[in-house]
């Protein structure tokens, strides 16, 4: 299947390369027409001029008009090249993630790292090497905020099913998933000309506040009138210099005004092109899934759609841009036309800037389940769950870890399907235990953003994740690892008596402290967890731990991983199996390393 898959990938980046070749062709061949077009022209201006022909310039129009055409279809071709390369890089990409090489890859979702998360920590959800880092493919900073969302915040029972359904859905529209994804490519350096762009749109609109200034547009046809009766002799010379005079100081001390207004809009006014094509994309495609029609029908508001409404204020963002130009300070000056700007803003913003964010959130939504859909594509031999309702329940047949290479993946079968069950996991070191943990965890999280797990067969009730695997010290806070360890115990614990189905992975649990302490502190958290209908798991060096089964046959149950000693080399099979672990190997380990016994 995967070969399969890297075969698609194959094909899809050397058509792409070869479309790349042929248009880099046509851009060189474009470049040489439009610089000879350019040195004849001026060559036969010069001509012309020396040689005093009449009308000579009315002779160049014919090439100046063709001049005009081959930049057009020059900067055309530029923007194709540029999409082109951009598939091209999501081909590649998606190559080396088959080939378990992506955790080079950009973005690792660092900034959605929070240590006092119930699981993302504990289960690399975000950072290097992460599941964020695994799937990623937004290009928008909604998009990365929603990705991240869905992979740390528990959704309500219904969403799992729609995210399902839109996710199996998008999945199979690689062609679409791809383009989309492309067109957005390049804006995240443009974030926070975005956000400022958002912050405008919930400000409230200047001239309805100012209905004054409409007034200072009588001032530019008032002049223009008098310099018509000047010129009819009507009137003398200086009324229309004094109007005049005033518009010029008038526009200058406005300058920092306007100047204000277009602080935010102007440094957008290139990105929204790129946000229009996105919206597009959304707006004209078919969909099936309620989810995805739902976010679609955002972008409606009667015959009007949100990419209209984008080039729109994009054409306004053009004007804003000229403001630069020399020219534009002189006509700015005889017209008022920055006023003219404000107030098209304005009418915009009333018409529409309300809607603003949520099609900025609908681009950020799409994009979030095209990088699900990606997991769901690359990997067609995982399977959907069943999301169940009630309590806590979880049963899985051959579940794997998503970010071990399938070649080296070992995949066990795991049950606990009543309230108050608890698995105690022994095993020598680097045996598997954690990566257990691990394992389940991080397929649930997949399962409630409504994405594929890798698993032959899951089944799961809707649970609060908690987990205590990688505890740290913390010198600036005075926290051991003991104590760090205690506190995260104790929000399980409470997060347990509020009554919502749970399921915690505790990994060494009580590492930081002796062995009597451990051992009856273990046992004490067993019990209490237990006792509050959680299911989990805890693992243990620790065999009087273990111990617990013979007590509470019911709720216990021991399970292990061993190794094996083979021409002085230690090998794992990482296959859970009942009962308690018979072997250790850290005195070997330490021998192997070249520590003296």
């Amino acid at each position: 299947m995967t070969e399969d898959i890297k075969k698609e990938y194959l094909v899809r980046k050397k058509k792409y390369e070869g479309e790349y070749i042929e248009l880099k062709k046509k851009d060189n061949i474009l470049a040489l027409q439009r610089g000879l077009i350019a040195i004849l022209s001026i060559g036969f201006l010069i001509f012309g001029y020396l040689k005093e022909i009449t009308l000579f310039p009315i002779y160049i129009l014919p090439a100046l008009v063709l001049f005009v055409y081959l930049v057009i279809q020059h900067n055309r071709i530029k923007k194709r090249i540029q999409f082109l390369q951009n598939l091209i890089q999501i081909n590649k990409i998606s190559l080396l993630r088959l080939e378990g090489k992506w955790t080079s890859f950009d973005k690792s979702g660092k900034e959605f790292m929070n240590p006092d998360h119930p699981y993302s920590g504990d289960l690399n959800i975000f950072g290097q090497g992460s599941l964020y880092q695994y799937i990623n493919s937004t290009t928008f900073f909604m998009g990365e905020e929603a990705l991240a969302n869905s992979l740390s915040h528990q959704p309500d029972y219904q969403e799992i099913g729609l995210r399902q359904q839109a996710i199996e859905e998008l999945a199979p529209r690689l062609d679409w998933r791809q383009q989309f994804q492309a067109s957005g490519m390049g804006s995240e350096k443009k974030n926070n000309n975005i956000r400022g762009l958002l912050k405008w749109s919930r400000e409230q609109p200047l001239l309805e506040e100012r209905k004054y200034i409409y007034l200072v547009w009588l001032l530019p046809v008032t002049t223009a009138l008098l310099i018509l009766l000047m010129a009819l002799r009507i009137v003398p010379t200086y009324i229309p210099l004094i109007f005049l005079t005033t518009q010029v100081i008038l526009a200058t001390a406005s300058l920092k005004f306007t100047s204000l207004v277009f602080r935010d809009t102007e440094n957008a006014a290139t990105e929204l092109e790129r946000y229009r094509i996105l919206l597009n994309y959304i707006e004209s495609e078919n969909y099936q899934a309620r989810l995805l029609k739902d976010g679609q029908k955002k972008l409606f508001r009667g015959k009007q759609t949100a990419s209209k409404q984008i080039e729109n204020l994009s054409k306004i963002g053009e004007l804003i841009n000229l403001r630069y130009s020399v020219v534009y300070l002189f006509i700015n000056a005889l017209t008022f036309c920055d006023f003219y700007i404000v107030w098209r803003l304005d009418k915009w913003k009333i018409q529409s800037g309300i809607y603003l964010e949520n099609w900025f959130r609908v681009i950020g939504q799409f994009e979030a389940l095209n990088s699900l859909a990606l997991l769901a594509h690359d990997n067609q031999d995982w399977i959907y769950p069943e999301v169940i309702k009630g309590s806590p329940y979880f049963s899985a047949k051959n579940l794997g870890h998503p970010l071990i290479n399938g070649q080296s993946r070992v995949c066990n079968d795991v049950s606990l399907p009543t309230p108050g069950t608890v698995h105690i996991i022994t095993g020598s070191n680097m045996s598997g235990k954690s990566t257990l943990l691990r394992t389940v965890g991080i397929n649930l999280v997949l399962a409630y953003a409504g994405a594929p797990v890798c698993a032959q067969n899951m089944k799961c009730s809707l649970m609060r994740i908690y987990t205590s695997i990688k505890v740290e010290d913390n010198l600036e806070q005075n926290t051991s690892v003991f104590y760090a360890e205690l506190k995260r115990i104790k929000k399980i614990i409470d997060s347990a008596q509020e009554g919502a189905p749970l399921i915690f992975m505790l990994d060494e649990v009580f590492r930081g402290t002796n062995s009597l302490d451990r051992i009856f502190g273990a046992k004490t958290v067993i019990k209490n967890l237990y006792l509050l209908s959680t299911i989990g798991f805890v693992t243990t060096h620790d065999l009087e731990i273990s111990k617990l089964e013979e007590d509470y046959p019911n709720h216990i149950k021991n399970y292990h991983f061993t190794d094996q000693f083979v021409n002085n080399e230690i090998t794992f099979d990482y296959r859970l199996k009942e009962g308690v672990s018979t072997t250790t190997n850290a005195i070997a380990l330490m021998e192997m390393i070249g520590i003296k016994i």
